[in-house]
């Protein structure tokens, strides 16, 4: 039976060919390496390497087993990440990732009231798009990540914060004449297109409710930020649907419209089952849980 370490010692030096090389990257001897390996050979009753003067040739046996290997030294290296991430202290700083619109909308009286609760938290935050901020929380970059109807994952948990609808948006000086807006209307207006604008819908984003629907638009611009699309809105370039919270908190300059069919979004919290918590994180997403059925007292200053 070998261990963990016989693998990894296995896997730098299929990596490095050499025993001197492996020994640097896993800052240990030389000796050291060479008796590691000698043993996992000596256990498995296989020969690994062919030994020249400078280098090491793995064998037709090693390079099936180097596969597995690359598996095991992958959580191995996984391990060791979360265990330096391990951090206990209540006053260690919450990561948070968080998509630009809800950076700006939502964080600064969120974080604001638990400050007052909660003296002496720090926070860092980082503001990437909703596909992003998913990437990142599944490497165990944020303790948590507040976006739009993230993916489902195994990986996740998922606590909604806030449901709403999509609507239109116009400038206040050429606003729809209709009280509710048929969405099979847009192809006839100039259109600011938001990518990857995430709902409730089977086929996820807005771009996909559209085409389902057989929906054209006639797009002038695309952007990744509300707040690009709301400014050129405003300045009357074009209609742009976006969600109905950011509309309302951004709604100076800009009419805001119903629009059918009804198309439902949702603003999650999501954290990574994987991921260690500090005494912090852990007491933050707590707090959000609890406040989550009571969206207008989470935000409120």
């Amino acid at each position: 039976m070998i261990s963990s370490r016989h693998i990894e010692v296995f896997y730098h030096v299929y990596n490095e060919g050499s025993l001197t090389r492996a020994a640097k990257v896993l800052n240990v001897s030389q000796p050291l390496v060479s008796k590691t390996l000698a043993y996992a050979e000596h256990k498995l009753n296989l020969k690994l390497f062919v030994r020249h003067a400078r280098r090491l040739s793995p064998t037709p046996e090693a390079d099936i087993l180097f596969k597995h290997a690359a598996q095991v030294n992958h959580q191995i290296s996984k391990f060791n990440n979360i265990a330096e991430n391990l951090v206990t202290e209540p006053s260690s700083i919450i990561n948070i990732g968080c998509t630009p619109s809800l950076g700006l909308g939502l964080l600064p009286n969120l974080l604001n009231k638990y400050l007052r609760l909660n003296p002496g938290t720090k926070f860092n935050i980082v503001n990437l798009q909703s596909l992003e901020l998913e990437d990142q929380l599944k490497e165990l970059t944020f303790d948590m990540v507040i976006c739009f109807n993230p993916s489902d994952s195994e990986l996740f948990t998922k606590t909604i914060l806030h449901s709403g609808k999509l609507v239109l948006i116009a400038s206040k000086k050429n606003p729809p004449r209709e009280g509710v807006y048929k969405l099979s209307n847009i192809k006839k207006e100039p259109f600011i297109k938001i990518k990857n604008l995430k709902t409730n819908a089977a086929q996820n984003n807005l771009d996909e409710v559209l085409a389902g629907e057989g929906i054209a638009v006639n797009w002038i611009a695309e952007t990744e930020t509300i707040q690009v699309a709301k400014a050129m809105v405003e300045k009357g370039s074009g209609y742009s649907i976006i969600d109905d919270f950011s509309a309302n908190i951004y709604g100076d300059g800009i009419s805001i419209h119903e629009i059918q069919p009804d198309i439902g979004y949702q603003i999650c919290m999501v954290s990574n089952k994987e991921k260690p918590l500090s005494v912090g994180a852990s007491s933050f997403i707590q707090y959000l849980e609890k406040q989550a059925g009571n969206f207008e007292t989470l935000i409120s200053n």
